[in-house]
């Protein structure tokens, strides 16, 4: 059902004019990160069972409803716990944050890396310290897969903070709350470090 699809990337995103280190190129795969996606997702992936085992279709459902409402609440957490911090600056390590952004109202000035694959070089490390003293960046965010040298080198004398936005749940454990904890985690460490 297309009714059910992730939104476009940028979608309910606006750029609002930021530095072009923040500019939107080529797909957001996250989708993840906006809890809505999630309940829809969960929709559909009930569905999908109840077609393939309809002997369990209302176990099914009744498990994807709950869990539908648990994000849901999740969201309403999730929001509360970033409103105080909406309008503070921050840097993230690379673009990968839209959905996210665009589904709790808050946005990074710009990125680090532009891409997962490529590190930036000495210009680039001048322009993103130039980009955190313009901005005025309560906080520059690393990732944990990615260099910790790079968030050093941009935010030195500079009175930034740093902390960590883990994306792909890489320190968490797999288990059922994996994905609720990954997204009540990133709100978490950004309230924290942008409070400060």
């Amino acid at each position: 059902d297309a009714g059910h699809d992730a939104p476009a990337p940028d979608e309910g995103h606006d750029d609002h004019g930021h530095d072009e280190a923040h500019a939107h190129s080529g797909v957001d795969p996250h989708v993840w990160l906006d809890p809505q996606n999630g309940q829809l997702w969960l929709g559909q992936i009930a569905e999908a069972l109840a077609e393939l085992d309809p002997d369990n279709a209302a176990q099914y459902r009744e498990n994807a409803a709950a869990a539908q409402a648990e994000l849901a609440a999740l969201e309403e957490d999730i929001a509360e716990t970033l409103a105080p911090v909406k309008s503070r600056p921050f840097i993230v390590f690379h673009d990968a944050y839209h959905y996210f952004e665009a589904r709790f109202d808050i946005e990074a000035r710009g990125a680090i890396s532009e891409n997962d694959a490529r590190a930036p070089g000495a210009a680039r490390v001048s322009e993103l310290r130039d980009l955190v003293a313009e901005s005025g960046a309560k906080c520059v965010f690393a990732e944990p897969q990615f260099n910790p040298g790079l968030i050093a080198a941009v935010t030195e004398g500079q009175g930034t903070g740093t902390g960590t936005l883990d994306p792909l749940g890489a320190d968490l454990e797999p288990g059922a709350a994996l994905y609720a904890d990954l997204l009540r985690g990133m709100a978490e460490n950004m309230a924290a470090c942008l409070s400060d």
